[in-house]
């Protein structure tokens, strides 16, 4: 039974470092190409002054936001639309995997 668990964590790490890996790129080619949908500053984004513009959480989430919107089809890169897919596909399944463990976890807590 340990077994489940084990292969739910595995699948876990590597769906999230593919993510990570697909907006990172996505980030890059939208910076590229349309960099006045990415220039975000919130009222907090002091405190990431220093760190790569997308440590900051306003301009990850707009990243992530082209992913899925319309908007992903505006940008000329073909490698655009593969990381924008990558991306739907990825995050709901990586929610899966984690609410998953999650309930294993608690499950098997006395």
């Amino acid at each position: 039974m340990q077994v489940l668990p084990s292969i739910a964590t595995v699948l876990f790490f590597i769906t999230t470092l593919v993510y990570m890996h697909a907006v990172f790129k996505l980030y890059a080619l939208v910076k590229a190409e349309r960099p006045e949908w990415v220039d975000r500053r919130g009222s907090l984004s002091v405190f990431y002054t220093g760190m790569p513009r997308l440590a900051d959480p306003n301009v990850s989430l707009a990243t992530i936001g082209i992913a899925f919107s319309d908007r992903r089809h505006e940008l000329r890169s073909p490698e655009a639309s593969k990381f924008a897919n990558r991306i739907r596909i990825l995050l709901p399944l990586g929610t899966i995997l984690f609410l998953g463990m999650l309930a294993g976890i608690t499950a098997s807590t006395p």
